[in-house]
């Protein structure tokens, strides 16, 4: 009975053991997973920690398939906030190779919207469109339509932002109005940031197509748009392009009127593309009302903001050839390690074979001695009679 107690007692404790031991893990996971979400939302401010824990967290082989997918897709998505969007295709589609065997559809459509996004940016419109298609193709036979409408709205977006780099507006206004109507079909999530930006460039579109009035009612619902989310930037552009449509039907005084309000608006954002045209729009309209004084001094604006442009970018290639040089650098450094290192191993071998073959050789040496004196010995024997 002792002996039965005993075992029972054993088996217990290893149930406990095992569950206590599968908690643990389970909430180890989750805590990853949560650090992966953290760093996730703060990317734009700390690209580099998201790059360094998602590496961290996916090399981590304990890790699930799709923790350690999800810490590649984050890797990705810090490079894209670096801009270097030739790193982060290079981590999306390790992601996506890891995510083949997941049963997770809706992690891997978001993979397709992720990997259609950087061909975008990449300017590899052809690759864009055919993962753009193929994540909608995915959307649309998901069991649960609304987890995924957004992946499929924004796919819409996109196509219609790479029609409209391509000068082909009709095209992209049938694709901008595609992403607003998935847009409108969600429950419960906010995309009115979203709904301002696709306004905005439906607007362009129509300026380009010399539709001015459905150019004024797609600006004026951009800003409208970004007015709900106190989204200063762009209602900054949504009013300079407004005023671009004011110029061009010569309505220069309410023109310069609404850029003086985008400039106010976007005084404390800081973007420079931004102050760029809105500079443009004023000294333009003000050489068109001949006010020569206010046009010399948005024109000088528009100059030094240029500069500033230009002076960025030479700094940002210059990082970034420091950047390479250095990984250049540190990857010489490796191969001359490992050149040596195989030098070395060379030398040790070679050392060793000609240690071995100088003992065969030896050994040979005296075999054949002995078999000379046994000849010699055989060959002075005397035959008897």
């Amino acid at each position: 009975m002792k002996i039965k107690l005993t075992y029972s007692f054993a088996l217990l404790l290893l149930f406990v053991k095992t569950a206590s031991f599968a908690n643990t893990i389970e909430s180890y996971t989750q805590q990853i997973d949560s650090l992966l979400e953290d760093s996730k939302n703060r990317i734009y401010e700390t690209p580099d920690k998201s790059i360094v824990l998602g590496l961290s967290a996916y090399e981590d082989t304990n890790n699930s398939i799709k923790t350690r997918t999800r810490a590649l897709m984050l890797v990705s998505l810090a490079y894209t906030s670096k801009r270097d969007y030739q790193k982060a295709l290079e981590y999306i589609e390790k992601a996506e190779q890891l995510s083949i065997d997941l049963e997770d559809k809706r992690l891997q459509i978001e993979i397709l919207f992720m990997t259609g996004i950087l061909y975008q940016q990449l300017k590899i419109f052809d690759k864009s469109i055919e993962f753009l298609e193929k994540t909608e193709q995915q959307s649309l036979i998901y069991p649960h339509r609304d987890s995924v409408g957004k992946y499929l709205a924004n796919s819409y977006i996109v196509k219609g932002f790479i029609y409209k780099d391509n000068l082909n507006c009709d095209i992209a206004l049938e694709f901008f109005n595609k992403g607003i109507r998935e847009y409108e079909k969600l429950k419960g999530e906010n995309h009115r940031a979203n709904l301002s930006i696709v306004y905005y460039n439906k607007g362009n579109c129509y300026t380009l197509l010399s539709e001015y009035g459905n150019a004024k009612n797609s600006f004026n619902r951009s800003i409208a748009f970004a007015k709900l989310e106190d989204a200063s930037s762009l209602i900054s552009f949504a009013q300079k392009g407004l005023a671009e449509v004011y110029t061009l039907e010569g309505q220069y005084d309410e023109a310069v009127s609404l850029l003086k309000t985008a400039l106010n608006q976007s005084e404390n954002v800081g973007d420079l593309v931004l102050n760029l045209g809105i500079y443009k729009g004023l000294f333009e309209n003000y050489l068109a009302l001949d006010n020569w004084e206010e046009y010399q001094k948005y024109y000088d604006l528009y100059l030094k903001v240029q500069l500033d442009i230009k002076k960025s970018e030479r700094n940002s290639i210059s990082d970034s050839i420091n950047k390479s040089s250095t990984s250049q650098k540190k990857e010489l450094e490796a191969l001359n390690k490992q050149f040596k290192n195989r030098v070395k191993w060379i030398i040790v071998f070679g050392v060793l074979a000609v240690i071995i073959l100088f003992f065969i050789h030896r050994k040979d040496k005296k075999y054949i001695y002995l078999l000379q004196k046994k000849v010699e010995s055989i060959q002075n024997i005397k035959p008897t009679l």
